[in-house]
């Protein structure tokens, strides 16, 4: 019968023991300011004080703009009148520009890769393929035909014909030449 274990308390093939220099660790001297000491200041004042601080409870832009009038102004002159018709184009412009790139980017997210799609490219036979990947070093080329003409003989461009192995003579044993 096996008991389910505290895992504070597990093996320590499943946890690592603490490292011996944290068992016996010592802290220096507290260094909380003066005016933040529970004897000066109480939790909700000393939250208050940090949240000020930080200013957490600071709108941000993007709920600043929101909480503008949405009505425009009624421009009193005709000059008013041009900046604040063109000041209206232009941020008409520039928002049907974002739902365009917004439009274009969803429909390439939804169709997907089209890369299995398109046509491989990649010769079936082996040696066309080491042939085209070799270029003529006078043509700078990867033709097949400037391959042909360059290369020396070889298993890589005996088409057709089967492969031996060339003989290599050992020293030792055998007749010897002289």
């Amino acid at each position: 019968m096996s008991r389910a274990q505290n895992p504070e308390y597990a093996d320590p093939v499943i946890r690592e023991p603490s490292p011996a220099s944290s068992i016996g660790s010592v802290y220096g001297p507290d260094q909380t300011a003066f005016s933040d000491s529970e004897s000066q200041i109480d939790q909700p004042g000393f939250e208050r004080k940090w949240e000020d601080r930080l200013e957490l409870r600071r709108a941000t832009r993007e709920e600043e703009l929101a909480d503008a009038d949405p009505l425009l102004p009624r421009p009193s002159t005709a000059m008013e009148e041009r900046v604040l018709s063109e000041r209206i184009v232009r941020n008409l412009r520039m928002r049907v520009e974002e739902l365009e790139e917004n439009d274009l980017f969803e429909q390439t997210m939804l169709r997907g890769s089209q890369a299995g799609l398109e046509e491989q490219t990649i010769p079936k036979d082996v040696d066309a393929l080491i042939l085209s990947m070799m270029g003529s070093p006078a043509s700078g080329g990867t033709s097949a035909a400037n391959a042909d003409a360059t290369i020396a003989d070889g298993p890589w461009n005996q088409a057709g014909a089967p492969y031996a192995a060339p003989r290599i003579r050992s020293k030792g044993k055998g007749k010897s030449r002289k």
